[in-house]
């Protein structure tokens, strides 16, 4: 809950340059005028009550008996004044402390109560321009759903913003703030004013200022909340499993007597354009990588008619194809970027912005704005060829196809983040059949040179700005601004030769293999799964369900992995699938593979995990054969690239080379070691080990791993009938090759240390802490006590949130996870660990084990029924998700457990009680036994290290 969201990004701007598809068939409706308004998705009701405040409702049934709920309010942190930096975001926090029917704790308590869970399903965040509320609620209960109107309305006008409240929430935010400051922010506090030059946006970053959040009184707060929380700048939005007439009935009754009146004006404010090229370069001595970042702003363009959106499509194809180079570009040895992107849209309310930003090796970032501007000058000057446009527009179609097949499954949180977009900034949401036949009559249409055009539109010489963020420490020197200058201006006058596209034609393979043979089938009726085996060995595991049209997932397991590789080969053992998977298979790159596929919906990873190895991957009921083909080329044909491979390695150096430099990577780094005992095989991530990985020893291990299918279980969950599917499993799985040989995994002998270990990290500039609590030991295997670990890290994420956070006001968040290992020896683990000021972290960290010592004593029966709840409600939407009956499916067969336990789930959870919670936290966290690492800024003193194996309890 009551999170910031920072709309401006200096290292990804993810942006969908097309609106989600979705509303009649194309022989149903006419073919809109270009000058024409697309409509809203006439499935939603939308509607404006009398004093401003607008709506939408749509009845949705997925997940059943769920409603999305929203508060959307059009003022973010970009109206604060001076003096109110920050008031906006702690708003939102206060929204979740009281209001005009809840108490201060009450809200979050009601909700928990009914098994909605604080953060997945209770949550808000505030931008620059806007504050969303966001509500997940079951609508079996009409009484909870009427609540749950209830608290959006007394958001909208009910906050009650006591002094007290208010008192125990400020350290809270100022903890969030705390939690975000770093490398990145500080950076980013330097690049804002020169991205954002003479406007509103480089001063107000929604995460506020500190003193400003310390020092904010009732009344300060209370005149944000009153100047910008109104009707007029509201819009109320519920898509669920309900009956649309009757929501519509209590959005009137709890908003309709808003008063509107007589307000402030809703300033837009303007991000001014500059003629010149600006350059901000900052450097940091805990920055980890180097990015550069080139931005083009452009004024805001009109985006509701017919014209815009297919404006729309051709930019988004366009940088389809600048993205598809990018990426052909990184496979090469001596790359200049490590990795790359373009991409174009709003960049802040008033302005839009395309976008070219990579992350650059070492020392390389001139070298890497060069090419990204040459790239970009290269699609402008020659253009695609037209096979990049083909397979742009197969890819694009087929996405949209996907969303328009699924339209009937499409969750009830995809259209209310549709609905947010339509209220705040007008993007259109005319519902995906409307977007489905706009695009089966643009995309086919859309020729080379309207694609062509849009590299001149974004790449302009005025409102350009280039931005790097690099480390800063001994032999390497930043670039400086006039240096950046001058590679801009040598782009523009270079020679720059045409892109070749190379296409391999022709099948993935040759010459199919002879099928396999069925020797056993065995249903499966209690859980709707039939299982089958081959000659060969191969087990498959296929449940069909109807829950997602467009959607099959595999997933497949053998038991072996990088336990049965050497200790001098391990890091290369590590590494093993992913570099087979930058090589390719058969005649095929892995790029040359990307365009064959092109069109197709298919996703196909192998992987080499430290105890097995196996095969995760989905695809489409029509490309489901290509996944399946692509399983048996990478286990009979996978394909070594050295310059791929160089290629690989030099972007692990990138990501490694200062990894020391990060506070946070040396405190992870510490614990693992510390936990592992520095066991030889728990490597750690160095640019030493990257230069140990070895790419024929990583073939001969991947190849041993997958040279025998007789082991191997795949498990298929999806849309698909079971009898036409089976002749396709044939061919590529039942013709797998198999040896018979006999193996398994290897108990490598990493275990955790006895007694209590304490280490203390001394490394940062930020004045912030973290600490890490780890409980771990033997401990026997069985699934019940697997779920009583489950329930124990939930039932103590509830507890230490209201602890630490409600009551104290000490942190942003707790986190807490625990779980058994079956293999290679039964052992298991609980971890804790929240981040704090360094002056309040032991006090906390007291407070914590009191906690502990507390639930074994005697869990909180009220607490331990919130666990409960969340888990039914949980087990609800779960049981009609592909991915959760594929995970159970490979447990239970995986874990020799009988199917039918699945079906149990139920009943495990309407058993859960107290005296279980108590139990297992005296089994799993005993006082004797713990490791604890803490992060504190060097600024605290020199790097020290205790450890001890007394049993003298507390930290």
């Amino acid at each position: 809950m009551a999170c910031v969201r920072i709309t401006l990004y200096l290292l990804v701007l993810a942006i969908l340059c097309v609106p989600s598809a979705l509303a009649q068939e194309s022989e149903q409706v006419g073919i809109p005028s270009p000058g024409d308004t697309l409509a809203l998705d006439p499935r939603v009701v939308h509607g404006t009550l009398p004093n401003g405040l607008q709506y939408y409702v749509r009845e949705n049934r997925e997940p059943r008996e769920r409603a999305e709920l929203r508060l959307v309010v059009d003022a973010g942190s970009v109206l604060e004044g001076e003096d109110q930096r920050g008031l906006a975001h702690l708003l939102e926090h206060m929204a979740f402390n009281g209001t005009t029917h809840f108490g201060e704790k009450e809200l979050v308590d009601y909700l928990e109560s009914v098994g909605m869970r604080f953060g997945p399903d209770v949550n808000a965040f505030t931008s620059f321009d806007e504050t969303v509320y966001m509500l997940t609620v079951p609508t079996d209960s009409a009484a909870v759903l009427a609540t749950g109107m209830q608290i959006l309305g007394d958001w909208a006008h009910g906050i009650a913003l006591e002094p007290g409240a208010l008192a125990r929430e400020r350290p809270v935010v100022v903890e969030e703030w705390r939690l975000r400051r770093g490398a990145e922010m500080r950076m980013l506090d330097q690049h804002l004013p020169v991205i954002f030059r003479d406007s509103r946006y480089a001063e107000r970053l929604p995460i506020g200022l500190k003193e400003v959040i310390e020092d904010a009184t009732v009344e300060a707060v209370r005149g944000f909340y009153e100047d910008w929380y109104r009707p007029d700048l509201m819009a109320v939005i519920a898509v669920g499993d309900f009956e649309a007439d009757s929501i519509v009935a209590e959005i009137e009754r709890h908003f309709g007597t808003i008063p509107g009146g007589e307000s402030r004006p809703r300033e837009l404010y303007p991000v001014p354009g500059h003629a010149e090229t600006l350059v901000s370069v900052a450097t940091d001595p805990e920055a980890r990588v180097t990015n550069v970042t080139v931005y083009n702003k452009h004024p805001l363009r009109e985006t509701s008619t017919v014209a815009a959106y297919r404006r729309s499509i051709v930019e988004a194809l366009h940088a389809s194809m600048l993205n598809a180079r990018f990426e052909e570009i990184v496979q090469r040895s001596g790359a200049p970027f490590i990795f790359a992107f373009a991409g174009q849209g709003r960049f802040v309310r008033p302005s839009e912005v395309s976008i070219l930003g990579a992350v650059v090796p070492e020392g390389g970032a001139t070298k890497g704005v060069e090419a990204l501007l040459t790239e970009a000058e290269r699609a402008a000057r020659h253009g695609f060829h037209p096979t990049e446009l083909e397979r742009a527009q197969a890819g694009l179609l087929r996405e949209v196809e996907g969303a328009y097949l699924e339209r009937e499954k499409t969750e009830s949180q995809h259209y209310a983040s549709q609905y947010m977009g339509d209220f705040l900034v007008d993007e259109p949401a005319p519902g995906i059949e409307t977007e489905w036949r706009l695009h089966q009559q643009f995309v086919p249409e859309i020729t080379l040179e309207e694609v062509n055009r849009v590299a001149d539109e974004w790449l302009t010489e005025e409102d350009r700005v280039v931005v790097v963020s690099a480390p800063e420490k001994d032999g390497l020197t930043a670039p400086a601004d006039e240096d950046l200058l001058a590679v801009v201006e040598a782009v523009e006058a270079a020679q720059i030769e045409p892109w070749l596209d190379d296409v391999t034609s022709g099948p993935l393979v040759a010459a199919l293999p002879p099928p396999g043979t069925l020797t056993a089938t065995r249903r499966y009726e209690s859980i709707g799964a039939v299982e089958w085996t081959f000659e060969n060995g191969v087990r498959v595991v296929a449940r069909p369900t109807d829950f997602k049209a467009d959607e099959i997932l595999l997933r497949a397991w053998s038991p072996g992995g990088t336990s049965n590789a050497p200790d001098s080969l391990v890091v290369t053992a590590a590494f093993a699938s992913g570099i087979v998977l930058e090589g390719g298979v058969a005649d095929r790159s892995r790029i040359a593979l990307e365009k064959s596929l092109a069109g197709k919906k298919v996703t196909l990873r192998p992987f080499v995990g430290g105890l097995e190895e196996g095969f995760s991957g989905s695809a489409s009921p029509e490309d489901v054969e290509t996944m399946l083909e692509l399983v048996w080329l990478y286990a009979t044909a996978p394909r070594q690239d050295a310059e791929a491979f160089e290629a690989f390695r030099q972007r692990l150096r990138a990501s490694f080379e200062n990894r020391s430099a990060s506070p946070e990577a040396v405190f992870q780094d510490t614990l693992s070691q510390t936990l592992a005992q520095h066991h030889p095989r728990a490597w750690l991530p160095t640019v030493e080990n990257v230069e140990r990985i070895d790419l024929d020893r990583a073939h001969e291990i991947y190849q041993n791993r997958f040279a025998d299918a007789g082991d191997f279980t795949f498990f298929l969950v999806g849309a698909f009938d079971p009898d036409t599917l089976l002749p396709i499993v044939r061919q590529w799985l039942g013709s797998l090759p198999s040896t018979d040989r006999q193996e398994s995994w290897v108990d490598t002998g990493i275990d955790p240390p006895p007694g209590v270990v304490v280490k203390t990290v001394r490394k940062g500039i930020e004045p912030k802490a973290q600490t890490e609590i780890v409980f771990a030991g033997d401990a026997a295997w069985t699934p019940e006590d697997r779920y009583a670990m489950h329930s124990l890290s939930e039932y103590l994420t509830i507890r230490l949130r209201e602890t630490l956070r409600e009551d104290l006001g000490g942190t942003y968040g707790v986190r807490v996870a625990g779980w058994l290992q079956r293999w290679p020896d039964e052992e298991y683990q609980v971890r804790l660990g929240f981040g704090a000021d360094p002056e309040r972290i032991e006090a906390l960290v007291d407070t914590l084990f009191l906690e502990i010592e507390s639930v074994k004593e005697g869990a909180d029966e009220e607490t331990v029924a919130k666990v409960r709840e969340a888990q039914r409600r949980q087990l609800e939407t779960n049981r009609r998700e592909n991915g959760w009956w594929i995970a159970e499916l490979e447990d239970a067969w995986t874990n020799g457990l009988e199917p039918e336990r699945i079906l149990e789930e139920e009943e495990r959870i309407a058993a859960l009680d107290a005296a279980a919670i108590t139990a297992a936290a005296r089994r799993w966290l005993p006082s004797d036994r713990y490791v604890r690492v803490t992060l504190v800024p060097e600024s605290e003193g020199v790097l020290e290290e205790g450890e001890k194996s007394d049993a003298a309890g507390g930290p």
